[in-house]
């Protein structure tokens, strides 16, 4: 075991964005003069998360380029420096060999996003006869950054993972690994070295905690000063032990925009015809036509009001609107040259402002459409009592009577069974159910996905009382729940599984059988520092639960990440390939959330 030599403890911040800048401004500031920035697809989203291309621009970057259309050409750039910037994947180090004898370039400097073998560094450097690698590091950014405290690493499917790693091949062999670099850098570019804790029944979870304390050990004692030992707690968890959470419909603005019209690395596509963005987007360009950027550290609209209700963010944006509408009225009035020059001087700050408004204005007015489209309010109040409270025959009418309405969509009565399943796994109505849907045109390979569903995060599945009804004192609480029903907001009383995970540990009720700790700095007191990772994906409904226990004073500082961050669209998706595992032909089209004919071909 570690021995601790503990500094004195600090607010240290967990703030993932102000890490990465730092990376980012060293390496293109320190190599002075012009250059050409190389980056592969990955590090392209990385870098655009919190880097705009402006921004590269300014620091004398007068050319960008991908490594694989760069090792296409043989263009000479002699005058030019070079970064690199990139995964250490067996594709980029092929590549950058051939560039690097290729000699097109006066200097080359080098970074890539994780470790690398000693044998590779021994071959760039027998590559390089000329002397013109100038310096080579490893930093750690091999992970995408939402917000300050939320991260993902981009893979929208882990589900091959959850077999028994007995069985796994060398592709599953490869995905643990890219799991385990992201996660390890996320700690590292924290300069962090946690305790961790795991989900005890999950064996995924105990083989990439058992690996990850093995290589922090092998780091720590390489490098000591590089790191510190503090009361960090690293928690990672099974997305199967709470699937519930993801088939829900949010109410919350992040986590609508998301689950109702998608976002993909902080940006929401508008290349799906609807009708109000597209004609907000020719007011609001951004880095391309056919996106928003929805993000905190640009837009101080969003900032203030990505966890708030969508009856709160109407009238939000009602002062929004009167407040751009009150500044423009100000430049007008000018009775001076001093009034003109401020006039002059405002006048980004209010183009912004407007840009930001319009765009606001076209989400949520989609938003609202869709909610009326699909009657979601009538949906939700059904989806929330199911997870929420226990009330078996309530409910059984409730999701009939829901699949016999035909204003809701056939993709809104799925998620409600699945939910009913869930939570009633062994109930008889399920097969009737299923029954009705076929009724209403849904075709088999969609209705196995309750089966699927079942099968990945059943009962078998989970250790924890996702329902609250594994003991008759959970049980006596939720007949509570159902008979005192005066919640302030029946559309968002759900709250995540993991809420109760994080009550345990911060009272000091977590078991150590359900929950077990590698013995790399292993400590027993309030950890002051949290970091949460879900294998198999997080969603915005959590980011916002963290979000909000930021901001209280006497919570620890928490950061969640995981390895995609689903809507319940994407998560289905990797369900479906359960059924790939079993040769059943299910389709599924990502793309376009609202397109409800297109999914599994009803």
């Amino acid at each position: 075991m570690i021995q601790q030599n503990r500094v004195p403890q600090k607010k240290f911040s967990l703030n993932l964005h102000n890490s990465a800048i730092d990376y980012i401004d060293r390496i293109l500031s320190e190599v002075s003069g012009m250059k050409c920035l190389i980056l592969d697809q990955e590090t392209i989203g990385i870098i655009s998360l919190i880097y705009s291309q402006s921004q590269i621009l300014k620091k004398d970057v007068y050319l960008m380029e991908k490594i694989d259309a760069a090792a296409s050409t043989k263009q000479k750039l002699q005058h030019m420096k070079v970064i690199f910037l990139i995964r250490p994947t067996q594709e980029n180090q092929t590549l950058l060999l051939q560039e690097i004898k290729d000699k097109r370039f006066c200097e080359y400097y080098i970074f890539f996003t994780n470790t690398l073998s000693n044998f590779y560094i021994e071959q760039l450097a027998e590559a390089d006869d000329s002397d013109l690698i100038k310096q080579l590091q490893e930093i750690y950014l091999d992970y995408y950054i939402v917000q300050p405290d939320t991260f993902t690493l981009n893979i929208p499917s882990t589900i091959s993972l959850t077999k028994s790693v007995s069985q796994w091949n060398s592709k599953d062999e490869q995905l643990f690994q890219r799991v385990l670099e992201g996660l390890s850098a996320t700690i590292y570019s924290l300069r962090r070295i946690p305790m961790i804790r795991y989900q005890g029944s999950s064996e995924i979870c105990a083989k990439l905690a058992q690996k990850l304390s093995q290589t922090m050990r092998e780091e720590y004692e390489q490098s000591q000063s590089q790191f510190m030992l503090s009361n960090c707690l690293l928690l990672i968890l099974d997305r199967r032990e709470d699937p519930a959470t993801l088939l829900l419909n949010q109410w919350t603005y992040q986590a609508m925009l998301h689950e109702l019209i998608g976002i993909q690395n902080n940006r929401i596509d508008i290349r799906q015809g609807q009708k109000a963005l597209n004609q907000a987007a020719s007011i609001n360009k951004t880095d391309s036509d056919s996106e928003f950027v929805i993000a905190s550290s640009l837009d101080d609209f969003f900032a203030d009001n990505q966890y708030s209700n969508f009856g709160e963010l109407a009238q939000n944006i009602k002062d929004f609107i009167d407040k751009v509408t009150n500044q423009k009225k100000e430049t007008v009035q000018i009775n001076s040259l001093e009034d003109m020059q401020k006039a002059v001087d405002r006048i980004p700050e209010i183009r912004k402002m407007s840009g930001n408004l319009s765009k606001h204005v076209a989400l949520s007015c989609e938003l609202s459409k869709l909610v009326e489209e699909r009657q979601l309010l009538k949906v939700s109040k059904v989806e929330q009592d199911i997870v929420c409270n226990e009330a078996k025959s309530e409910h059984q009418r409730a999701v009939f009577q829901m699949l016999e309405d035909r204003t809701i969509q056939t993709y809104e009565k799925l998620k409600l069974v699945m939910l009913y399943a869930l939570r009633y796994e062994n109930c008889d109505k399920i097969s009737r159910m299923k029954d009705v849907l076929r009724d209403l045109g849904v075709k088999n390979n969609s209705l196995n996905l309750i089966n699927h569903l079942l099968d990945y995060s059943g009962k078998a599945r989970r250790q924890g009382d996702l329902f609250s009804d594994k003991n008759i004192f959970s049980k006596a609480q939720q007949k509570l729940k159902s008979v005192f029903k005066d919640v302030p907001n029946i559309y968002t009383q759900h709250q995540p599984y993991f809420l109760t995970i994080l009550d345990q540990i911060l009272t000091n009720k977590i078991k150590d059988n359900e929950f077990p700790a590698t013995n790399l700095n292993y400590f027993r007191d309030r950890p002051t520092e949290i970091i949460i990772f879900y294998v198999g994906g997080t969603s915005f409904e959590e980011v916002k639960e963290i979000g909000l226990l930021n901001k209280q004073p006497n919570s620890p500082n928490i950061l969640l990440g995981g390895t995609y961050i689903h809507n319940s669209r994407t998560f289905l998706a990797e369900i479906c390939q359960l059924a790939y595992e079993n040769s059943i032909d299910i389709v599924v089209d990502k793309s376009n959330p609202r397109n409800d004919a297109k999914f599994h071909k009803f």
